[in-house]
């Protein structure tokens, strides 16, 4: 539940007579957490502000890609952890989506938002056509986390992305890492929040000066070589059905 609205001037790094509307600052977090918490039956989850949910697409990615996708899963968490993160991986966790199948959605859903609403930070690379991670984004976009997805420069992939989350891209995803680090240093300085700015949704951080910014902006201004610009142009990577018959009607 949002406590309160109010409105202040801030100084933005890219406009800085813009007016920011808050509706969750720090002071006012918790309880709406706690509120998301209670209708979801997860109450007694604490968030530490030093660990991050790494989503990674498990089902419905193709046997063939899986090799590539837990590499840059890999060279995430070193990121990470290189940052002063702990990251937790999905994908090696014993409630793994893609292990253990005799266990029921219903368990793996609540283990893994738990985990989820756990970690402040959020990140996820957006590769597949169809992430395969969306309700986990639409999960830390509600729950009010950092919020980072990361993009391969030359892959197009749906436009259908949350707001309110960090979109960055990379051209290599290694050959870039010490970037990326610096990205994630640079976030621990700020307590998140939800606002708009202009009307339009975004995440807002709150910083030890009492300063407040569109937490979006903040970042590409900073690091404006890694801001994510979609480009349709450019290909999706392309993956192929190898047993439709199961989806086919069958006739008497």
């Amino acid at each position: 539940m949002v406590q309160y609205t109010r409105y202040m001037a801030v100084e933005l790094p890219t406009h800085s007579q813009d007016f920011i509307k808050i509706d969750v600052d720090p002071s006012s977090r918790r309880r709406y957490i706690e509120d998301l918490l209670r209708r979801d039956g997860l109450t007694g989850i604490s968030e530490d502000p030093r660990a991050a949910y790494c989503a990674i697409s498990l089902t419905s990615t193709p046997d063939e890609l899986k090799p590539i996708l837990k590499e840059r899963q890999f060279i995430l968490t070193q990121i990470l952890e290189e940052a002063g993160i702990s990251a937790y991986d999905p994908s090696s966790a014993p409630f793994s989506p893609d292990r253990g199948l005799e266990i029921g959605p219903d368990e793996i859903y609540r283990v893994d938002k738990g985990k989820l609403v756990g970690a402040r930070f959020f990140v996820t690379h957006d590769i597949l056509p169809s992430t395969g991670v969306g309700v986990e984004i639409e999960a830390a976009r509600m729950y009010n986390r950092i919020s980072v997805v990361l993009h391969d420069a030359g892959i197009r992939t749906s436009r259908m992305q949350a707001n309110r989350t960090i979109h960055l891209w990379y051209n290599g995803f290694a050959a870039q890492a010490e970037e990326f680090v610096r990205v994630f240093q640079f976030l621990q300085g700020f307590e998140p929040g939800i606002g708009f700015d202009n009307g339009v949704p975004v995440l807002l951080g709150f910083d030890t000066q009492g300063r407040t910014v569109n937490l979006e902006q903040a970042v590409y201004s900073r690091f404006p070589q890694l801001q994510y610009h979609y480009n349709g142009q450019i290909p999706i990577v392309q993956t192929r059905v190898i047993n439709p018959q199961i989806i086919c009607e069958k006739v008497n």
